[in-house]
């Protein structure tokens, strides 16, 4: 047996390294000892590697071959013990500090970073292929091991590796996740330099602590340095300015959601994201550059807005000894769905209108109000930002929020209202680079098919004979745009969307559905076209993750309760505006930039199922998830506000992924924002799982004609759940209602695979291979496909099933009974099954002689 291996417990230098050497010497066996270091051992749950764990040898050690360490010290214990004296042992290491080396030992030590950096220049010398996963370990190695190539003991050698690897597909986003960096003496001296001379600027209810140094050489890794610095600190905000040599170094650090550092950085000619970015300048001092600084944080302050500038100052209060009734009169009066309760000039509870209603159902009218008050009071102070208060609105299953002032006398109430009121007018005052409003008639006429383009314009004047506005909104105005064909109609209407709906059906001669609960209706055309009509509402979420409570309101609202800016775009249909685009959001401009953009900072904790939507949409447009929205994604991924989601919404939107062109694109997708985890805890996505699941797409398409019964995510479930635990499974079962059955037949399959794969692909007899799996449903048909990565497999297969479910059998049992005095019912079908499985290998044979044959000798 020859053996590669690194010391025990490896981390990624050491692994890669042997993998590195593997893909050099394929006659040698992978062996590793211990446990993986923690990031590396994350990364190969994502990635399949091929390697065996020293437990397994069973054989003697021919040659070893020992990476990323001088001594068999370090070695498993388990492949000491299978070396002979006759072994073979070569070392490659590259530590020259390290004198220790046992003398028997042929070691190479290389005065380089990574010791991975070695082997993968002999790869790229001699030009054997590596994928994106293999140049992503290897990189991950180098990266690790050169401190982002800042260790002194940084060669040449190691950045013409990386640079090989990148071009080879090592993907950036994965080297930083699992890269752990340390930092030199240098470094922690400028962290040091920086630490001492903090200084804290306070803008409206911001701290920004500006950190400043200066040094004459150059020192790298300010970035490093600047984040560590802010963890340690815990500043919300943190920007380091670094002067080396003559030029200055900015880097910013935000845990804010009010502070926007790419918006900052762009004032000095530099960029990033929402929470991190930086920017280099020459030629100015550092004093200039702090107080440039100071005067242009105010910009990047996304919202200074407070509760006391929404809340409503004058609050209608009621005292602990009011009656109910007289409560519930107030509210009659007033309108108020709730009302704060004073004692003794002091808020002591809240009490709702369902509180009263009940009360009032149950007789209790004359009882004091405070016997019904809510005591668990949630306030927030006047100068809290208008973010936390939507935050504690969400979290807490309230809709209003009385507002203290610091002395915690009451000085106002916010309601959902108020909020929302406050996120239109921000949004209003966005500054986009696009109109309100634009003529897109010519569009219209050129990509609308004439019929559908007259029936809008009838549409609008049925708004025009009832005063209504009448709007297209969603994916037919998103998709007219994109010139993409697509005639799902729908409409909103300012006012009531119901009657809209009656009087279009009544002139249209069309049968109406209407759904009084949610404002809605839908017409049925005789020729399966269909329109869904909606009033224009606003929603409100009682709690993340739950649905939406509707109420009346203007087009505006209702296209900013959208999941996003894509698709909140609305066309007017009357007469006197037709084709007018109604565009607040900077829709059209993100269409154009080929961006996903949520409409609002909380957009996903509402409705999490957004976050699948939007790998979706990405995926299905080529976009890109804006960097700001996909800061948020994760930041409520990390949450876990999707496990908040039932299991039957987050199905349906799985269910829409795999119905996609590419599902496959957009599953790795989600496994790569780490969404796949959070749906389902032990899928691991992998290239192999990648293999399986686009030879599955291509079994879709071969098994067409075959079967007529199809579930298409069920197929796809039996890949992405292959190989679960029992009780993971009834987990998965409970929470996605999965049907019993379709984890009986999963796990079946599973312990067939191996058998039937091989009898596939050695081409045995139709006869033995339907004894294994006999005439199998679609889903474990794909599945099985799944494992076939040749197209003469894939067609052997294929005239399996064909063939499976066309024969039949001429001979009744009947004649058994009556012509062959056999009356056993188990020793008929025994019989029959027979003929059958000869008649599978042999179409044309005659049953009757055949069935003659067996009569006259044993039956198998």
């Amino acid at each position: 047996m020859k053996v590669v291996t690194p010391h025990k417990s490896p981390d990624f230098d050491g692994f890669a390294a042997a993998y590195a050497f593997k893909k050099l010497n394929p006659d040698f066996k992978l062996v590793v000892s211990g446990r993986f270091q923690q990031n590396l051992e994350e990364f190969l749950r994502l990635f399949d590697f091929e390697y065996i764990n020293e437990k397994s040898i069973d054989e003697d050690i021919e040659k070893l071959v020992v990476v990323d360490t001088g001594t068999l010290d370090r070695v498993g214990n388990k492949i000491k013990e299978k070396l002979k004296l006759s072994s073979k042992i070569k070392v490659y290491d590259h530590h020259p500090a390290i004198k220790i080396h046992e003398k028997k030992l042929d070691i190479d030590v290389f005065e380089i970073g990574s010791i991975t950096t070695y082997f993968v220049l002999q790869i790229k010398e001699k030009n054997i292929e590596i994928n994106e996963n293999e140049a992503t370990l290897f990189a991950i190695a180098i990266y690790e091991d050169t401190g982002n190539f800042l260790y002194d003991t940084t060669k040449p050698e190691d950045l013409e590796a990386a640079k090989f690897l990148l071009e080879k597909g090592a993907m950036l986003e994965y080297i930083q996740e699992f890269t752990n960096l340390e930092i030199n003496t240098e470094q922690k001296n400028l962290m040091h330099m920086l630490g001492e001379n903090i200084e804290i600027v306070k803008l409206d209810n911001n701290e920004i602590a500006i950190a400043s140094a200066e040094i004459e050489k150059f020192i790298g890794g300010l970035n490093i340095i600047t984040t560590k610095l802010w963890e340690f600190e815990n500043y919300d905000t943190l920007i380091s300015v670094v002067r080396m040599g003559k030029k200055i170094f900015i880097v910013g650090r935000t845990k804010s959601e009010e502070v926007n550092i790419k918006k900052l950085m762009e004032a000095f000619g530099g960029g990033g994201h929402f929470k991190a970015g930086s920017a280099t300048l020459q030629n100015v001092s550092i004093d200039e550059v702090i107080y440039k600084l100071k005067h242009v944080l105010s910009q990047a302050i996304e919202s200074s807005r407070k509760a006391k500038d929404i809340m409503t100052s004058l609050v209608r209060t009621v005292l602990s000894h009011e009656t109910i009734g007289k409560v519930n009169e107030l509210m009659n009066l007033t309108g108020h769905g709730g009302f704060p309760i004073i004692e003794g000039n002091k808020l002591v509870g809240i009490v709702t209108r369902k509180a009263v209603d009940k009360a009032i159902r149950h007789g209790l009218s004359n009882r004091p109000v405070k016997s019904i008050m809510n005591t668990k009071l949630i306030t927030v102070y006047e100068d809290e930002s208008i973010l936390k208060v939507k935050k504690i609105m969400l979290e807490n299953d309230i809709g209003r929020i009385p507002v203290l002032n610091k002395n915690n006398i009451l000085v106002g109430i916010i309601t959902r209202t108020d909020l929302l009121n406050a996120d239109i007018e921000k949004a209003k005052n966005k500054k986009v680079n696009i109109d309100f409003f634009e003529d897109a008639k010519s569009i219209m006429i050129k990509n609308i098919p004439n019929k559908v383009l007259n029936l809008l314009r009838l549409l609008g004047t049925y708004g025009d004979d009832n005063k209504t506005p009448v709007y297209v909104v969603g994916g037919f105005v998103r998709d007219l745009f994109l010139g993409i064909k697509n005639f799902d109609i729908d409409l909103v209407v300012e006012g009531n969307g119901i009657e809209f709906a009656r009087y279009a059906s009544k002139q249209l001669g069309v049968k109406m559905v209407e759904h009084e609960k949610f404002l809605t209706a839908s017409l049925f055309f005789k020729d399966g076209f269909r329109i869904d009509i909606a009033t224009a509402r606003t929603e409100y979420y009682d709690k993340p993750a739950e649905l939406p409570k509707v109420d009346v309101s203007t087009i505006k609202k209702d296209l900013y309760r959208r999941d996003f800016t894509i698709n909140a775009m609305a066309i007017k249909l009357n007469s006197g505006e037709f084709g007018t685009l109604y565009d607040f959001f900077g829709s059209r401009k993100d269409l154009e930039n080929k961006i996903i953009r949520v409409l609002h900072k909380l957009s996903f904790i509402e409705d999490p199922t957004r976050i699948i939507r939007a790998v979706r949409f990405e995926q299905r447009f080529d976009f890109k998830i804006e960097d700001e929205t996909l800061e948020i994604l994760k930041e409520t991924l990390e949450g876990n506000y999707l496990e908040k989601v039932t299991g039957q919404r987050i199905r349906q939107e799985l269910e829409k992924i795999i119905k996609e062109k590419d599902p496959v694109k957009g599953i790795k997708r989600l496994a790569e924002l780490k969404i796949l985890m959070h749906i389902f805890p032990k899928t691991y996505f992998t290239t192999t799982m990648e293999k399986k699941l686009k030879n599955m797409l291509v079994s879709f398409d071969l098994l067409k004609n075959i079967y007529t019964k199809r579930n298409i995510f069920y197929a796809f479930l039996r890949i992405l759940l292959e190989f679960y635990d029992m009780e993971s499974l009834k987990n998965v079962e409970e929470r996605y209602g999965i049907p019993k059955k379709f984890v009986d037949e999963l796990k079946k399959t599973e312990r067939r695979l191996i058998p039937v794969i091989e009898m596939i692909k050695t081409r045995i007899k139709f006869s033995d291979i339907y004894k294994v799996i006999g005439k199998p449903i679609f889903e474990t048909a794909t599945h099985i496909m799944a494992y076939l990565d040749d197209n003469n497999s894939r067609e052997y297969f294929k005239k399996y099933l064909e063939r499976v479910f066309s024969t039949k059998l001429n001979i009744k049992g009947n004649i058994l009974k009556d012509k062959f005095n056999i009356k056993s019912s188990p020793e008929i079908g025994k019989i029959m099954n027979s003929i059958f499985c000869y008649k599978l290998d042999n179409p044309n044979i005659n049953e009757m002689e055949k069935l003659k044959e067996l009569l006259g000798g044993t039956i198998e």
